[in-house]
């Protein structure tokens, strides 16, 4: 199939210059001088030549016809048809003089249309039956390879249009043609048999005087028919049908004017014709028919099962509203101090050395861990680093091989290169929604223990969390212009980062550590009456409403680390970037409303029946009219823009066999064995790995089995005291705490 965007980028290099292009269900090319946009149609039509000629054509449009020349002569049909016929001839010379290559494209593209009919050539005598005005755009479309048989005449006219220079030059040209036609149809009306003429039925220029007296007395429907149908098949075709039968209902000489009269006086307006007190004959339209029978049998080459497109921009992420990481903690302050003023439930000799020891309580039941795994990881890098180590001569003779110059060159000294490893660095986005509740404790351990090892292990990092609550007057997630397309306004937190300060880090963690628990005891029912529970629910500060769980805006988030990505990456100068997304569901929908400036910001919705096509600098993502496969594309723009390893985790709040199964491919059978093999690997791993676009790994993870697993000899059951079964107890249970820190645990193996 056509590749768009190649066909795109195509256009761009012939017009020399960044014009837009649309491909979209529309009947023909056109070219909109003033926007400079492009608009293509989307053909059935496989053979590139055909979209490659209108491509060249229209931008030779756009490059040579002056963009208000057409409105001068919108009103005159007749003049209109032969100015389309000769500019086409001089802007087709001028693209395929700039750009020799075309030259084929127009030759295969002519010859495609010619054979299916598209200039309705059918049955005539191209040297007979044609006016000047077809012969010369024949030639032109042909690039001079139809065996016409002009003559002197004839050729005096081509040389006319092969010497015009300018959009003015055409305009006066095509005047100076229409007058000299006009005084040659008078002239073969005065032959006896005019109406029987081909040139004369092709043109529809024989007598038809009874019609017009007919309609000037008021002449019922039927009878109109009947004349009508005595007419033959070659009338004017194309666009100006449209025209021609407005005007017709709007000043004809009746005021109510039947189809069948409609259809009659196709090609021109009861305005254009002479009629006179005694019912003279109109003088018809001289017209292109080839042109006109063109324009009407291209809708042949469309796809009619092709959906069109609705085209806007991705707004521009203001990272002036994100929330960073200082401005974080001081919110969190400031809500501790308002909660402490206002005496609700709230004490410093009561709930922070409760939460003091907790989080002290679990960092040192995670820190042994944590460092095994900051331990195993170097010496991952390590290996890895000596894998691709090579060894080389180094230019000094080593004075232990020198007995051995009569036999061997190999006498000097060795040194072993290890190539230093690459520059890791990871960025993270956590849901906040308040589907993560009841998972939000376990979750937050998770991320403690990983931001933890990354810190320990000094790899650039920054983790966001993303919710849709807001403060009032909070500052606008976008900056809007017109076109764009409209996302939600949400929040963006930048809870950790590797630029924090021990003590800003060890707060963060605290901070955190707090908003797990309470959102745990908060939603979780069966821990609600506990002494603990009780505490960190009623007792505590709380947490600021601006970092409330809310709805899902991964999109609007993946927008922003389309920006924040490659800015991280350039100032760490980081080579191997690991991108982190961690959720429990979809994101939210994208509506398709686009952005008017002209109501104030205002926004209008899109047609229901297109594809929505989102530019993002250089780049398109097309889309649903909701959001389906958005955050894919996204996630793929991300990673092929920036060279990340994107990882995503995926919370299953209870693991149901569908969960599993619907990755599953094949028959029945092969699903049921995949299935199985799934299912036990969750079992064992807490983890399974399945494929998901937009990532590089994606990991479904059993929401039910996150607590972080910690070990003590003390509480171990152990059935006797030997050598052997303590290191079958230590062994197991040392498995069971890497395991159980999922997150941490792929993400090692990713990185390392």
């Amino acid at each position: 199939m056509i590749n768009l965007d190649v066909k795109s980028n195509l256009a761009k290099l012939l017009a020399t210059e960044n014009i837009t292009i649309q491909h979209n269900k529309v009947p023909t090319a056109s070219f909109d001088v003033k926007n400079r946009i492009l608009t293509l149609p989307i053909f059935e039509e496989q053979k590139g030549d055909v979209y490659d000629m209108l491509i060249a054509h229209e931008v030779s449009h756009a490059l040579y016809t002056p963009s208000d020349s057409w409105e001068e002569i919108a009103s005159d049909a007749e003049l209109r048809s032969y100015v389309n016929v000769i500019e086409d001839t001089r802007i087709d010379k001028l693209i395929q003089a700039k750009y020799p290559g075309v030259v084929k494209n127009y030759m295969n593209g002519f010859d495609i249309l010619d054979k299916k009919d598209f200039f309705g050539l059918v049955g005539k005598n191209i040297n007979k039956d044609l006016m000047i005005i077809d012969k010369i755009n024949l030639r032109s479309k042909s690039l001079n390879r139809l065996p016409f048989d002009f003559n002197d005449q004839d050729n005096d006219w081509l040389k006319k249009v092969d010497d015009v220079k300018t959009f003015d030059d055409v305009v006066a040209l095509a005047k100076e043609m229409i007058a000299w036609q006009k005084e040659q149809v008078e002239e073969m009306k005065k032959l006896p048999n005019f109406d029987e003429l081909s040139i004369s039925k092709v043109y529809d220029l024989g007598d038809d005087e009874d019609d017009y007296d007919d309609m000037d007395s008021g002449a019922d429907a039927d009878e109109n028919q009947d004349q009508s149908d005595e007419k033959n098949d070659f009338n004017n075709f194309g666009d100006q049908e449209a025209d021609d039968e407005k005007d017709a209902t709007q000043s004809g000489p009746t005021d109510k004017v039947d189809d069948e009269n409609k259809e009659e006086e196709k090609g021109g307006s009861p305005e254009q014709y002479s009629n006179g007190a005694g019912g003279d004959q109109p003088e018809k339209l001289l017209k292109s028919v080839t042109n006109d029978y063109y324009e009407e049998k291209q809708k042949d080459l469309l796809n009619k099962k092709a959906k069109g497109f609705t085209y806007g921009t991705m707004p521009e992420p203001n990272l002036e509203s994100i929330i960073g990481y200082k401005e974080y903690l001081k919110q969190m302050q400031d809500h501790r101090n308002y909660q402490a003023k206002q005496g609700y439930g709230y004490s410093d000799s009561k709930y922070m050395p409760v939460l003091k020891d907790a989080y002290k309580k679990f960092v040192n039941e995670n820190k042994k861990t944590v460092m095994y795994l900051v331990k195993e990881f170097e010496m991952k890098k390590s290996a890895q680093a000596y894998k691709r180590a090579n060894t080389d001569k180094t230019g000094i003779i080593d004075p232990l091989k020198l007995h051995k110059y009569k036999h061997t060159e190999d006498i000097f000294k060795r040194m072993t290169i290890v190539p230093d490893g690459k520059n890791h660095g990871m960025m993270m986005l956590l849901d906040w929604s308040g589907s993560m509740s009841d998972t939000l404790e376990n979750t937050v351990d998770q991320l403690l223990n990983l931001v933890q090892f990354v810190r320990k292990v000094n790899i650039p990092f920054e983790v966001y969390f993303f919710t849709s609550e807001r403060r009032e007057k909070q500052v606008k997630s976008f900056n809007y212009k017109n076109g764009d397309w409209q996302f939600e306004d949400f929040n963006l937190v930048n809870c950790f980062s590797h630029r924090m300060t021990k003590k800003e880090f060890e707060l963060a963690c605290m901070y955190m550590f707090h908003m797990g628990k309470y959102f745990s005891y908060n939603y979780t029912y069966h821990k609600r009456w506990s002494e603990e529970a009780s505490m960190f629910r009623y007792e505590s500060f709380g947490i600021p409403s601006q970092f409330y769980l809310g709805n899902t805006p991964l999109n609007e988030s993946l927008i922003f680390m389309n920006k924040l990505v490659p800015m991280f990456k350039k100032k760490y100068d980081i080579e191997k970037m690991t991108f982190i997304t961690l959720t429990d569901g979809g994101a939210n929908s994208f509506r398709g409303y686009q952005i008017d400036t002209s109501k104030e910001l205002g926004v209008t919705d899109k047609d229901y029946d297109t594809q929505t096509v989102i530019q993002i600098g250089k780049k398109k993502i097309i889309t649903g009219r909701y959001s389906s496969g958005l955050t894919a594309k996204l996630l793929k723009l991300i990673r092929v823009e920036n060279n990340t390893n994107n990882v995503g985790f995926y919370i299953l709040k209870r693991v149901k066999r569908w969960d599993i199964e619907k990755y599953c491919e094949g028959n029945w059978q092969e699903r049921d064995r995949q299935y199985a093999t799934l299912r036990k690997e969750m079992t064992r791993d807490k983890a399974i790995a399945i494929k998901n676009d937009g990532y590089n790994k994606y990991f479904l993870l059993d929401g039910k089995k996150m607590q972080v697993e910690n070990f003590s000899l003390d509480n171990a059951e152990i059935k006797k005291e030997t050598v052997g079964e303590f290191k079958k107890v230590f062994g197991k249970a040392m498995q069971n705490r890497l395991v159980s820190r999922v997150v941490l645990n792929k993400f090692i193996q990713e990185v390392a």
